[in-house]
């Protein structure tokens, strides 16, 4: 019954404030790490530091009957935002789905661990070899006072683009540095996130998958400058 985990990743998006415990090195297995490569991309006016952002994410069994829980690193991140203003007018965030990593299972308990992570890798679910990346493309910010704002765009999931939107709480606004959290549910069906056999088998799983971000990016010595 191991698949009923594979609910990881995609529907509607709300960002709550939380504040994760820090990420334990400890957790990830070593295969899970070797394709990131970047700790940071520079983007227009900040970078995010993606060796200090993190994804979290749980998915459950039919119903809330038992779950799982991991991790899925940042690959690339880049904001467009304005050091001067404190204002953030934009984003793009890419996932690296081979970087999928599963934190609620015992690094002794190798051979479930190898199981459940090849379920979620191969191509009857998130088909990682032909569709390494996953990106949200955040093309309107809405301040809604405060340190709340409200981003829209579109999330591209195995191939496929949709709209997507997500509220986020960001806890700094430091010259050189920001600090954003978030929570996020997301409808793996509209993604075609989904097991190719029969719709038995994809409703033993659970179509929501919460995910938690926790995101790091850098300003510019020369925006901050500004």
């Amino acid at each position: 019954m191991i698949r009923y985990v594979i609910g990881i990743v995609v529907v509607a998006v709300t960002f709550t404030a939380f504040r994760p415990p820090p990420v334990s090195e400890a957790s990830l297995t070593s295969d899970a790490l070797a394709t990131t490569s970047e700790s940071a991309v520079e983007a227009s006016g900040a970078i995010v530091d993606t060796s200090a952002s993190v994804v979290r994410w749980r998915g459950t069994k039919f119903g809330g009957r038992g779950a799982h829980a991991g991790l899925v690193r940042l690959r690339h991140g880049s904001l467009d935002y304005d050091a001067r203003r404190a204002a953030l007018r934009g984003a793009r965030f890419d996932l690296e789905m081979r970087s999928i990593a599963i934190t609620d299972m015992p690094l002794a308990e190798t051979t479930a661990r190898r199981k459940l992570l090849t379920h979620l890798l191969a191509a009857d679910f998130f088909d990682v070899a032909n569709h390494p990346t996953a990106r949200f493309d955040v093309q309107r910010v809405t301040s809604h006072g405060g340190n709340l704002v409200r981003l829209d765009g579109q999330l591209t999931l195995r191939g496929v683009t949709r709209p997507f939107g997500m509220d986020a709480t960001v806890w700094s606004y430091e010259p050189t540095r920001l600090h954003a959290t978030a929570r996020a549910t997301l409808d793996r069906m509209q993604w075609g996130v989904a097991f190719r056999g029969s719709r038995l088998t994809n409703d033993l799983v659970d179509d929501i998958i919460h995910l938690e971000f926790d995101i790091v990016a850098r300003v510019s010595s020369s925006e901050a400058a500004q």
